[in-house]
């Protein structure tokens, strides 16, 4: 009898044990399920922002096989004749037009890959390779989207003035607060706050370094009536300024970075190149009026009015080259812009394509007049009052 109460007592102890165990596999499971989902949370701002290129790169691979037959296709022109707020951009992958309240991007046909509702009074649209700023200047909001994603949106305390978009995805906002005229707030790809900057004058141009962590600032103040520019170089790690320069007698119309970290200023009478430490190293004195001007990496390309004709000149300027190619137009340039190491620009008749030394590589003759461009996809999208139009400039 005590051999079979012994047997049963072991049974017992044995299914017991097999419970624990089973009770104990199942807790070991949902904890480690409850850490990976809490190691996913804290760190989603590391990896996220690389899926969704990884995504995008190859959704791009995958639908760049049916460009030509989406150029068959084209939905250009784009008639604007009725709307408002009009505003375009280019990302690598796609272009971006702003219009009416809602910012919107397309492929190379013109059709619509996303459309977001943003009901801004005074848009601006500024765009980098991978993603593209719409914000409300002198209001209060701004959003950031991707090819196919709102990335965020911030409804801020502050009126911005203006903003910059980064090649990291981070951003510049300069806002009008109660205690400076202009006051600087970097944030980084996700939207959070990283950083914090004013000198009491007034902001007047921002750019991101590529490696997203500094920015140059140019900032404009009076002394004696006379309009003086601060040159800043600053790192979003350190409370302390990286590099000054001494005042600059101009207007800052413009500030970006060259590919060895030396400075473009571009002013409203004369341009400069400054060292890394903003020391002026190369000064040009403008004999016109300017008219446009845009700087990216190592090239810099201004026009002007020559005044009581309809003349107009074209300067190139290379970073590290003391020449300097000028170019006469015998009619109006009507905008200018430095891409992929080419200087475009468009005329009332048409749009060329020049080298660094302003040789003409290409002319494309225009049928309309038209206020502004960007270039993707080796064509250029042009912008005026009536029509948005594509064309090639291979």
């Amino acid at each position: 009898m005590s051999s079979i109460n012994s047997y049963e007592t072991d049974i017992k102890k044995l299914r017991r044990s097999k419970r624990t165990k089973r009770f104990l596999r199942r807790l070991f499971a949902i904890l480690a399920v409850l850490v990976v989902a809490l190691l996913i949370y804290l760190t989603h701002d590391s990896w996220l922002p690389y899926f969704e290129n990884i995504l995008e790169e190859g959704y791009e691979s995958a639908t760049s096989t049916t460009l030509d037959e989406e150029e068959e296709e084209s939905n250009f022109p784009f008639d604007v004749s009725s709307r408002s707020n009009v505003s375009i951009g280019a990302m690598r992958d796609c272009w971006v037009m702003f219009s009416d309240t809602s910012i919107t991007t397309y492929d190379a046909s013109g059709a619509t890959i996303q459309s977001v509702y943003a009901p801004y009074g005074t848009p601006t649209v500024e765009t980098s390779s991978t993603r593209a700023l719409v914000y409300d200047m002198g209001g209060y909001s701004l959003m950031v989207i991707s090819r196919r994603n709102e990335i965020f949106e911030k409804k801020l305390d502050d009126q911005i003035l203006f903003a910059e978009l980064g090649e990291k995805g981070n951003l510049a906002v300069i806002t009008s607060t109660d205690k400076y005229v202009s006051y600087l707030t970097i944030y980084d790809k996700n939207g959070n706050e990283v950083f914090h900057w004013a000198d009491g004058n007034y902001i007047m141009a921002v750019a991101l370094n590529d490696s997203g962590t500094g920015c140059a600032v140019a900032s404009l103040y009076t002394s004696g009536g006379i309009l003086k520019t601060l040159a800043y170089v600053l790192d979003f790690s350190s409370t302390e300024i990286q590099a000054k320069s001494s005042a600059i007698e101009t207007m800052a119309l413009d500030i970006e970075f060259t590919d060895d970290g030396k400075i473009w200023l571009i002013g409203n009478d004369d341009l400069y190149l400054l060292e890394s430490d903003c020391t002026v190293s190369y000064t040009y004195n403008y004999t016109y009026d300017i008219s446009g001007f845009s700087a990216v990496d190592d090239l810099c390309a201004l026009s002007f009015e020559m005044p009581g004709s309809d003349d107009n000149i074209v300067a190139i300027f290379e970073a590290g080259l003391d020449e300097t190619a000028e170019i006469t137009y015998n009619e109006e340039v009507k905008y200018i812009l430095v891409n992929d190491d080419k200087v475009y620009l468009n005329t009332s008749s048409q749009i060329d394509c020049l080298d660094s030394s302003g040789n003409i590589e290409s002319e494309t003759a225009l049928g309309a007049e038209y206020t502004s461009f960007v270039i993707y996809n080796g064509s250029a999208i042009l912008l005026n009052y009536r029509s948005v139009v594509k064309t090639s400039l291979e």
